[in-house]
């Protein structure tokens, strides 16, 4: 557990109350080092948006503690959840809730604009990432594929430390989750960012370093991937 860039320990949270509460998370417990793809796997209602969102700091944890970076954020209080979230952790969701009336470019701009210490240049994540064909096409105009790019380019280009995507290809056909995942790919190898996707498809964790699974709010099992094979050899 040394040096682990994530660590949740013994992390529970419940949501009701009384005979009507129900456990989300039941003492869960993994890691994560700095520069890794990780998956967590499992079906709906397992428990894995619950544990993206306390990763997230979207949520608190009711016990348990989770350290990113060497600093535990279970115990932040409601403003440091916030600077939190601005200046450490990219978000990419499976709907990609991009603004109509703004070019992907100004979509990009807008997450630049509140990054601690000005983010990444904005040309070099356009350019890096492959979107200059469509820099100033609005997302009406767009493939889900292509705005589903663009969604993880304006979470990338604040530079976080950790990116977070939530079934990030659930929306997308094969041929489009399999470009998004190269651009996860190519994003975690250009800027060495630490990446979490939470999915129930199966054929995904066959990119990742490590694989996480949950059920019933409980890790089941995780390991390191020792046969990790680059997106473009999976058949999804």
């Amino acid at each position: 557990m040394e040096n682990m860039f994530i660590e949740v320990k013994n992390a529970v949270k419940e949501y009701g109350k009384g005979d009507n509460a129900v456990r989300a998370l039941d003492n869960v417990c993994f890691s994560m080092e700095k520069g890794e793809i990780g998956v967590i796997l499992g079906a709906s209602g397992s428990g894995k948006s619950t544990l993206m969102n306390m990763i997230g700091g979207i949520d608190t944890l009711d016990s348990g503690s989770i350290t990113v970076d060497g600093v535990d954020i279970s115990k932040f209080n409601s403003k440091q959840l916030v600077e939190y979230r601005r200046d450490k952790v990219g978000f990419v969701f499976q709907f990609y809730n991009l603004i109509p009336n703004l070019t992907s470019k100004e979509n990009i701009e807008t997450t630049k604009e509140i990054a601690l210490n000005g983010g990444l240049d904005l040309e070099k994540v356009v350019e890096n990432l492959d979107i200059t064909p469509f820099a100033n096409r609005y997302p009406s105009e767009l493939s889900g594929g292509q705005q589903q790019r663009v969604a993880i380019a304006r979470a990338i280009v604040k530079n976080p430390a950790l990116l977070l995507c939530d079934e990030l290809t659930g929306a997308l056909d094969s041929k489009s989750a399999k470009e998004v995942l190269s651009f996860i790919e190519k994003v975690n190898a250009t800027y060495n960012t630490t990446i979490l996707i939470i999915t129930h498809n199966e054929e995904i964790r066959h990119f990742a370093d490590r694989i996480i699974r949950v059920k019933d709010g409980r890790i089941v099992s995780q390991e390191k991937n020792t046969n990790k094979i680059s997106i473009s050899e999976i058949d999804l």
